[in-house]
């Protein structure tokens, strides 16, 4: 069993690594667009600018947050969740570094990026989630949710980002068309999507940290 955990963790991770590059994309596509930023960032940025604390700081420290209330509902960090937390925000910047998404003033362009980009951002969840080496933070939380309650992931995700949102815009965070896009359709675009591949959260087993530990001690 311990060879198992090994291999599968070395076989997938090239797979969440490219799941973490397509919702980089995303997220830059999102950017560029400049018509709202996601719930989840229009939350950190309205923690940052009362904290006076960096974008990436805030967002770091959610995730630590997340992750240590997740543990109430049992759901454990994985050697994913931990990859999650530093390379898409890492791959972002350098992204937005090498300039490869053209900047445009049309509105009908920018449309099109975040329409791309939040699909690029839904589908890359999906990539790195089969990959059941561990859901990031904000993505555990959800599956967690899911497994926990029984409801469909197309009403627990815009439940948690509706609410993080309205905390984001109270705090003084930037919002827009494509913020409301992904707080109310985000959930279904990334249910459309499980249903395509016929994955289903509620039946995964994401691997937790202590797993492949375990796996390395016995080999």
């Amino acid at each position: 069993m311990n060879h198992v955990v090994i291999k599968k963790t070395l076989r997938n991770l090239p797979k969440l690594m490219f799941g973490f590059v397509i919702i980089a994309l995303g997220i830059n596509l999102t950017i560029y667009a400049d018509l709202g930023l996601n719930p989840w960032g229009t939350f950190h940025q309205g923690i940052a600018s009362i904290s006076g604390l960096s974008f990436g700081v805030v967002s770091q420290i959610t995730g630590i947050v997340i992750i240590l209330f997740s543990l109430f509902i049992k759901i454990y960090p994985g050697v994913g969740t931990l990859l999650n937390m530093f390379f898409i925000g890492f791959l972002v910047d350098i992204f937005d570094t090498m300039q490869i998404i053209p900047l445009n003033d049309s509105l009908i362009v920018r449309f099109i990026y975040l329409i791309i980009g939040t699909f690029l951002f839904n589908y890359g969840i999906y990539v790195y989630l089969c990959c059941e080496l561990g859901a990031g933070p904000r993505d555990g939380l959800m599956v967690g949710l899911v497994k926990l309650t029984g409801i469909n992931v197309s009403i627990i995700r815009p439940l948690i980002e509706i609410t993080i949102l309205l905390i984001g815009i109270f705090l003084g965070g930037s919002y827009g068309i494509g913020t409301v896009l992904n707080a109310v359709g985000g959930g279904y675009i990334l249910n459309l999507i499980f249903k395509f591949h016929k994955f289903n959260p509620k039946e995964t087993k994401q691997m937790i940290i202590t797993d492949l530990i375990a796996a390395k001690s016995q080999a």
